[in-house]
């Protein structure tokens, strides 16, 4: 649990000394619970540093030391104890999420006799495990490789709606800012590369064990809902699903509903703006300015598309105005990725292209 900006005060004023002997402090930053000095060595690190790690451990931190150009980064960890908490808003939201994905697609599937016959929740349940499991690959994926950073990030928190989904996904905080590049992108590529794999694993299982039904001819005021395809989920169609007999429909199991929405999730993360997490990986792999350009084109296709399905100009009026377009900068933007990230990165953006649908709905009413 961070501490106050106070306590932070107190233990930097505890910590500077320490670090006074041996360099000069250029600037300090508070990074959730941890405290980050900006130096300038007098003398080299190689003299001070165990010395100064045994001090900061006697005083309840854990030192790393990270070297930027001609100066350095130290990260003062708070390794003391804390009092644990239950995380009830996280544990709370979660399983409001449960109820509201088993009703949401037992509800697509049977309409009001799901009220009248329980039963029909069953695929229900079977859609929540495969959906919840691609949603917590995801948010966990960040997570994880937040903390492996030792980020100060928030556990997951699972958004349930009465959508057609039951729910808007998940988020977890950052309740600081990233070191640099190479952190920024480890923790927004980890969410994509991890959850697309499930996604594509349920979304392989349903499609090669599909069953069709007779075609239903549609009466006066009958509605539909058809959902739209991505060049991968196309490629699966046409290789994995069995071939569909003439004069049948597809019947829509939890297993293609689940895969379908988790490579539509996965699309929407992957968008190259503001904080999302397409638009930490595009920063990290290009920086600021070129960023700028990608997000601000982005946009304007996501407008111009909302022509063709007007649910781009709801996510555009959500990037606006609570995601936001630009992306904050790390703190230090100068550190660039190795050519193994730089590989990910463009798997991502590979898996981007993939997974795109440019009308991922369309509702026919007869």
């Amino acid at each position: 649990m961070p501490v106050d900006r106070h306590e932070l005060q107190r233990i930097g004023e505890k910590l500077y000394p320490e670090i006074a002997q041996f360099a000069e402090v250029v600037a300090v930053y508070h990074r959730g619970s941890d405290i980050i000095f900006e130096i300038q060595p007098k003398i080299s690190p190689d003299v001070w540093r165990q010395a100064l790690k045994a001090r900061f451990f006697d005083l309840g931190f854990f030192l790393r030391l990270y070297e930027q150009d001609d100066s350095y980064v130290i990260v003062a960890k708070d390794i003391r104890p804390e009092k644990s908490r239950v995380p009830w808003i996280n544990i709370i939201l979660a399983v409001l999420t449960v109820f509201s994905m088993v009703f949401s697609f037992s509800y697509l599937r049977s309409g009001d006799a799901v009220f009248r016959d329980w039963s029909l929740l069953v695929p229900g349940v079977w859609f929540m495990f495969a959906l919840m499991s691609i949603l917590v690959f995801h948010e966990f994926g960040h997570y994880f490789a937040g903390r492996w950073h030792h980020a100060d990030v928030s556990l997951p928190y699972f958004i349930p709606a009465p959508t057609l989904f039951g729910t808007l996904g998940a988020f977890i905080k950052s309740r600081s800012p990233f070191k640099n590049r190479i952190e920024l992108f480890d923790v927004g590529v980890a969410g994509p590369l991890a959850g697309f794999l499930p996604a594509l694993i349920i979304l392989i299982i349903g499609l090669a064990s599909a069953q069709f039904q007779p075609a239903i001819e549609p009466q006066p005021g009958d509605t539909f809902f058809e959902f739209g395809d991505s060049l991968l989920l196309l490629l699966l169609t046409k290789t994995v699903m069995p071939t569909q007999p003439e004069g049948y429909q597809l019947v829509l199991s939890p297993l293609i509903y689940a895969g379908w929405v988790g490579l539509f999730v996965t699309m929407m993360n992957l968008l190259p703006m503001g904080q999302l997490d397409g638009g930490h990986i595009v920063y990290a792999l290009v920086g600021k300015r070129l960023h700028r350009i990608i997000a601000n084109t982005s946009l304007g296709v996501l407008l111009a598309l909302g022509l063709v399905w007007t649910g781009w100009l709801f996510w555009a009026a959500m990037v606006v105005f609570i995601v936001k377009v630009k992306h904050p900068p790390t703190l230090n933007d100068d550190i660039g990725l190795g050519p193994t990230r730089r590989r990910l990165g463009w798997l991502a953006i590979l898996i981007f292209v993939l997974t795109f649908m440019p009308l991922p709905l369309k509702i026919i009413s007869f």
